[in-house]
């Protein structure tokens, strides 16, 4: 009996030795497969991090070019109504009044993060929060910069501009100079178009400021993630 008995142990020992095998082998993968997407998912992190830096430099810059708009603006405004100005200062900013910006963001490595799966990000208030700013934030100030049509100065109002100043400007070497007094009552068509101006880009500069807070928050909500 004893003998019927050993190779019955045996076979249940190999069994569970098959076992025991493949399942330390399948932890064994899971594990390595998870410190991959650990060590994938830092790599991400830190580079929408440093992108992160890199954009705020760009709607600094951006943010700079629209506050230079209004200081265009309320020059001519004072010009068209004949207070004093100085014609330097029109000359230097006659072509801010209409200048446009483009929305620039450095999208690159989000975009790998959404090819190989959003989940990579295991921290679900920072993935929300990620996507927030890339497809929300971002997606506004580029529509408002470069596809709303009321935003788009230099389109909806240079020849008007440039038609309406022709008689006390004159261009040498491409700069544009203002070359004699405003002798006109102000117009009410260019006023206005100068008042649409201010608002659409103070909006703008309203816009940025706002991605600026939210890519702080993130900046330091990243590197808490990372402990960096």
């Amino acid at each position: 009996m004893s003998k019927s008995k050993a190779p019955a142990s045996r076979f249940i020992l190999e069994i569970f030795s098959i076992f025991l095998g493949v399942t330390i082998a399948f932890l064994a993968n899971h594990w390595n497969e998870q410190r991959k997407e650990r060590v994938f998912e830092r790599k991400i992190l830190n580079g929408i991090y440093e992108e992160l830096e890199s954009d705020v430099s760009d709607i600094e810059l951006n943010i700079m070019g629209h506050e230079q708009g209004l200081v265009a603006i309320r020059l001519y405004q004072r010009y068209c109504e004949q207070q004093p100005v100085d014609f330097d200062s029109l000359s230097l900013y006659f072509r801010k009044l209409y200048r446009d910006y483009i929305s620039v963001a450095n999208t690159s490595t989000y975009e790998t993060l959404k090819s190989r799966g959003l989940q990579i990000v295991s921290n679900d208030q920072l993935r929300e929060r990620i996507v927030e700013l890339y497809d929300f934030n971002y997606e506004i100030t580029q529509k408002l910069e470069e596809e709303y049509y009321p935003s788009q100065f230099h389109q909806n109002y240079f020849a008007k501009i440039a038609s309406h100043f022709k008689e006390y400007i004159k261009v040498e070497n491409n700069d544009v100079k203002i070359i004699k007094p405003y002798q006109r009552a102000p117009d009410s068509e260019m006023m206005l178009i100068f008042s649409e101006i201010f608002e659409w880009r103070l909006f703008s500069i309203q816009a940025y400021k706002q991605n600026l807070e939210v890519i702080e928050d993130l900046r330091a909500a990243i590197k808490a993630e990372l402990d960096l």
